[in-house]
């Protein structure tokens, strides 16, 4: 008697409660996408530099130490003259005579050079913001940076799931139009032994011998495309976890035995508009470009203060004695009387930027919500088709049931045979591809909803 396969048929019909929910198999994988896809290392290390950036800006806010040290060796250049012998020969000459001694001697005239050879200076250098509108401002835009590339990491992280999910599901479906190819061939050999005996006991001629072997290298070739397509799936899956891409994947039977939880398309719009990633970090751009208008406007408005100082050494050789210390000290103040309208271009700049930013967060709300929309549409379209192909199914197998019969007491003939086992296995890939189109339906409905 040839089987009718009742485990795969209850597999089908249970099909539509896989993947809804939580799988450990599945959820391990994604954590390992996390930890590993290359793209996603990019948006941490992304964040990372945004997260120095920040560090950076509070930097400034402190006070700067610098020590510096020079020693400055000269030769030619601009030269001086400086007649000190002229000016002064005469009056020593004058000097002597009047004292009648030797105590003022002849001087030579002098020429001197710009650049200061064997010359040294070493000091330290302190220099402290007391007010700048542009620290402050900078610190809170890096600050809008780092939350907008969390959310974009988040986002992708989001993005990564349906992706790992998707490629998950095509393994998984790739396998079980396997079995149901296996299973057509264990049918058709059992076919191919029965109508062998047909033929030595002289009731059919050797063709319908033949026909079965036909129908058998069909279903091999289905079983080689199949297997090819396993080879492909699995290395996708493998990529993007960032696996060797011939590592086995481990199937989680427990996703065939989940119910599917109910959606309504409303909630999961408010879901969508209030959890979506892409929104935060718009949110945070917009941020971003309004501080960098009240940056703008402050600098219009405000002057920078500072004080500073300097201490250290400088002459002719390192003594580093009292002739060559010294001490200053700086109290600044800067404000930009006239720069040809560039601030007052800067902030309408700004001000453009907020409004874009503000268009596209709109824009992107409604996209959102269209493509939850949709996401739910096929969601239904796809569980209404899988009704009716289960439903499809069913008249296959019985009609298979009875030609099955009818073929083994010789009331019908081997085409008829054929096509309805032809039929079933028609039916069966379609149940299991409108199975398949419900979870990755469902998966396309969560990601949308920023489930």
């Amino acid at each position: 008697m040839i089987r009718l396969w009742p485990a795969l048929a209850i597999l089908c019909i249970s099909s539509l409660t896989a993947f809804a929910q939580s799988s450990p198999t599945l959820d391990e994988y994604i954590r390992q996408g996390f930890s590993k896809n290359l793209a996603l290392q990019q948006q941490n290390l992304d964040l990372q530099k945004s997260m120095e950036a920040v560090r950076q800006a509070r930097s400034l806010f402190y006070p700067t130490v610098q020590f510096n040290a020079a020693y400055t060796v000269a030769a030619g250049g601009r030269k001086i003259d400086f007649p000190i012998g002229d000016l002064l020969n005469r009056v020593y000459g004058t000097l002597n005579d009047i004292t009648q001694s030797n105590q003022f001697s002849t001087l030579e005239n002098q020429q001197i050079q710009f650049l200061p050879n064997n010359f040294q200076e070493t000091y330290l250098k302190v220099a402290y913001p007391l007010f700048n509108s542009d620290l402050r401002y900078n610190r809170q835009i890096q600050q809008q940076v780092v939350l907008g590339k969390t959310a974009q990491k988040a986002a992708y992280e989001h993005e990564l799931r349906y992706r790992i999910t998707e490629a998950y599901l095509q393994y998984l479906q790739s396998l079980e139009a396997e079995k149901i190819w296996l299973n057509a061939k264990d049918v058709l050999t059992e076919l191919r032994r029965f109508n062998e005996s047909l033929v030595k006991n002289n009731v059919a001629t050797r063709d319908v011998v033949a026909t079965a072997d036909y129908e058998l290298s069909k279903a091999d070739r289905e079983i080689f495309q199949l297997r090819s397509q396993q080879n492909t799936a699995r290395a996708y899956f493998n990529f993007l976890i960032n696996r060797d891409l011939q590592s086995d994947v481990t199937i989680d039977t427990s996703l065939l035995h989940q119910p599917l939880p109910a959606y309504d398309r409303d909630q999961l719009i408010t879901d969508a508009l209030r959890d979506r990633q892409e929104l935060s970090a718009l949110r945070a751009g917009q941020s971003a470009a309004e501080l960098a208008l009240k940056l703008n406007e402050a600098n219009r408005i405000l002057p920078d203060a500072y004080i500073g100082g300097q201490v250290g050494f400088q002459g002719f050789g390192y003594k580093f004695n009292g002739d060559q210390a010294y001490a200053l000290a700086q109290v600044g103040l800067t404000y930009d009387i006239f720069n040809g309208g560039q601030t007052r271009s800067k902030i309408q700049q700004a001000r453009i930027e907020s409004e874009k930013v503000r268009a596209q967060y709109t824009d992107v709300q409604q996209q959102i919500a269209l493509q939850t929309t949709q996401a739910w549409n096929n969601f239904e379209a796809a569980r209404n088709a899988w009704i009716t192909t289960r439903q499809g199914q069913g008249a296959a197998e019985e009609t298979f049931r009875i030609v099955n019969n009818k073929y083994r007491a010789g009331q019908t003939l081997l085409i008829e045979f054929l096509e309805a086992q032809n039929r079933v296995t028609t039916a069966r890939l379609q149940v299991l591809l409108a199975w398949t189109d419900v979870l990755l339906r469902e998966a396309e409905l969560r990601k949308s909803a920023g489930l």
